[in-house]
């Protein structure tokens, strides 16, 4: 698993475009690192839904969250912030980057729906609504709800999830013990638990039809030591990356 130093060091050696060409110290580090929560959390506003692992006290050596293709464009975003702090100008090319970047995060996290089929689409003889035969096969699919909590992953993807209770738990309080199921197209290939988080690595592997999945849900059951319990529900979204020609 990377980390969120992954992400600061990636920004620092981007940033030598523009002249920076020292090692970050331990406090260009910790500039950085709040640098970093505060853009993560601004594109959390934007609804830019990266699945960013927040913490209450962040530290450089907690892994990010962040899938693989957003390495890059939160490096260069996260570049492109720090030169003020170090009296330099972003390059033409650093600019390039970051707005590329901060352009692509905007179009993958756009939520997208599947359409379902508008009344006026031609239902046949004996298709009416009084045999039910329309609302058999017309019926409205189950949806991920927009927005912040729906994780979208394309069928045959692998990635590794923390679920963080930092904010849940009480002083001293922790994580005794938990468990995590999924709906039937989610794979739990691995999962582990520390004092305050649950990790898991799960593969998108879909339904035995191959067509994207609107909703499917994986739950988390969480007791601490103090007895209390905690559920949590992850929405999944399953797209299917096959184009055209491929």
């Amino acid at each position: 698993m990377t980390t969120k130093a992954d992400i600061i060091n990636g920004a620092y050696s981007l940033m030598r475009v523009s002249g920076i060409t020292v090692d970050p110290s331990a406090e260009d580090t910790a500039l950085a690192l709040t640098r970093l929560e505060d853009m993560a959390e601004e594109f959390n506003g934007r609804n830019i839904q990266t699945d960013y692992n927040f913490e209450e006290t962040p530290a450089s050596n907690s892994i990010h969250n962040l899938p693989r293709k957003y390495w890059f464009p939160y490096k260069s975003n996260l570049a492109f912030r720090l030169l003020p702090d170090f009296g330099k100008q972003a390059t033409p090319l650093l600019v390039q980057w970051a707005k590329a970047g901060f352009s692509f995060l905007s179009t993958d996290t756009a939520p997208i729906r599947e359409t379902q089929y508008p009344n006026r689409m031609p239902r046949g003889s004996r298709n009416t609504l009084r045999n039910n035969h329309w609302s058999k096969f017309y019926t409205k699919a189950s949806e991920a709800p927009l927005g912040k909590g729906t994780i979208t992953m394309y069928i045959g993807d692998i990635r590794d999830f923390m679920e963080s209770y930092v904010a849940y738990l009480d002083s001293g309080e922790t994580i005794s013990s938990f468990t995590i199921s999924a709906d039937t197209g989610l794979t739990i290939n691995s999962s582990s638990n520390t004092t305050t988080a649950v990790t898991y690595n799960i593969t998108a592997t879909g339904l035995s039809s191959g067509d994207s999945v609107s909703l499917l849900q994986l739950k988390i059951v969480v007791i601490t030591s103090a007895g209390r319990r905690e559920t949590r529900i992850k929405n999944f979204q399953l797209l299917d990356s096959t184009i055209s020609g491929s």
